[in-house]
């Protein structure tokens, strides 16, 4: 069990206070004191409440940020251009990986709190509304980043991914191909159904049939964009080009390309959803959907500040950043 400011004060010799004064530095106490109560810290292992420390200046000057996958190069930028804004203000950032996991999610979420941020930033991993929603009772600033979970109960800066899915589509359509395919990201993430939006919304409005033998849902990760590819090269009816939603699943489709020999664009043609650095040096180079990545952390950092300083009571804002096309050889251009 935990040891309690109440025992180390009785081990020490002091009053409750006197071991208050020594964690936070309020008052003197002299040298002597201090050793006492350091020593009784020591031997029952007490670990000073960063909460209690912190309601000395009613603010910790910290935000929490929860992210899906930090080894995604967009989440990578996106972190930078979140921290390079709060440093401005004068704020640092605790920054927890959660794997796209809810349990994560949830014991990471008591950890921050724990630290008494000030508030907090989540890129959602799924179906967790009510889990957020109790947010509400503890009044902590709260800003969603890329997913949101439905229907919006805070702040949410994203990409628009309707449309970045459309262009893609719409751009493999332009160059004459009828028969589409798409490998979506996870269906219970904002991202993944909105894609599969995006692709179906361009599918419909120039007359193609949605073939759902050329929906294939995928995870957001190599393995499943390499797996998922690989069942649709071994179809008799193949796709003449794939729309594919993250930068890994697109890794991985590639892995396969060159695992089993096969032409892009010659043999099928690949649009990707996000831009990364091997996206140019790639061979064939990918055509892709770039998110303003840097840009929406910059963004969110800004909507966390505003409510901080505003003290949390406007309606919830909706913000979504336009993504562009970038064309290169892998989609035949």
């Amino acid at each position: 069990m935990k040891a309690t400011l109440k025992e180390v004060a009785k081990l020490a010799g002091v009053s409750t206070a006197t071991v208050s004064n020594v964690i936070n530095e309020t008052k003197y106490v002299s040298d002597e004191v201090k050793k006492q109560v350091f020593a009784a810290m020591k031997e029952l292992s007490y670990v000073p409440n960063d909460v209690a420390k912190s309601l000395r200046v009613k603010e910790s000057r910290l935000i929490g940020l929860m992210i899906s996958d930090i080894t995604n190069p967009f989440f990578s930028l996106v972190v930078r251009g979140i921290e390079d804004t709060l440093a401005k203000e004068g704020y640092n950032v605790l920054l927890c990986n959660t794997d796209s996991n809810i349990d994560k999610e949830k014991e990471y979420l008591k950890v921050l709190l724990g630290k008494r941020i000030d508030g907090l930033i989540v890129s959602s991993s799924g179906d967790t509304e009510q889990f957020f929603r109790e947010m509400a009772d503890i009044d902590v600033p709260l800003v969603f980043l890329n997913r949101c979970p439905a229907p919006l109960i805070s702040d949410v800066v994203t990409t628009d991914n309707v449309k970045g899915a459309y262009l893609a589509t719409e751009h493999l359509i332009g160059h004459g191909y009828r028969r589409i395919g798409i490998i979506t990201g996870p269906l219970y993430i904002s991202t993944g159904r909105d894609r599969l939006k995006g692709f179906k919304q361009a599918m419909n409005e120039y007359g193609l049939e949605v073939d759902n033998k050329l929906i294939k849902e995928g995870l957001f990760n190599v393995q499943s964009g390499y797996s998922l590819m690989r069942d649709f090269m071994s179809e008799s009816m193949k796709p003449e080009a794939v729309f594919i939603s993250n930068n890994f699943m697109t890794l991985g489709a590639y892995h396969f390309f060159h695992d089993a020999g096969i032409s892009v664009p010659g043999d099928l043609a690949v649009v990707g959803f996000d831009d990364p650095d091997w996206a140019r040096i790639a061979n064939p180079p990918l055509t892709a959907i770039r998110q303003p990545d840097y840009e929406q952390g910059e963004r969110v950092a800004q909507l966390i500040m505003q409510r901080i300083k505003t003290g949390n009571q406007s309606e919830p804002q909706e913000i979504y950043l336009n993504p562009s096309l970038i064309a290169r050889k892998s989609c035949g251009c």
